[in-house]
């Protein structure tokens, strides 16, 4: 497997644990920043780093809000 295609697979892989984490109150944020920040220092691409980074981030972004930026009279009821 390529470095970028096992980079892909990581971060997808990842991305739905946290997700998975973060919807379901599965673990405290800042312990997950802690261990997401050390998995970055300890990578050895820099690929990895920065997924690791982007993990990270996602912890303190609110994951209802008005991402796209649609105007709040046609969002649907499910977008508090």
């Amino acid at each position: 497997m390529s470095i970028p295609a096992m980079i892909v697979f990581h971060f997808d892989s990842a991305l739905e644990l946290l997700s998975d984490g973060i919807n379901h109150d599965l673990f405290d944020k800042e312990e997950m920043e802690d261990l997401l920040e050390g998995c970055a220092q300890q990578s050895e691409y820099s690929g990895h780093e920065f997924m690791w980074r982007s993990l990270k981030r996602l912890l303190r972004q609110d994951t209802g809000g008005n991402v796209i930026g649609f105007s709040p009279d046609i969002r649907g009821p499910d977008v508090h």
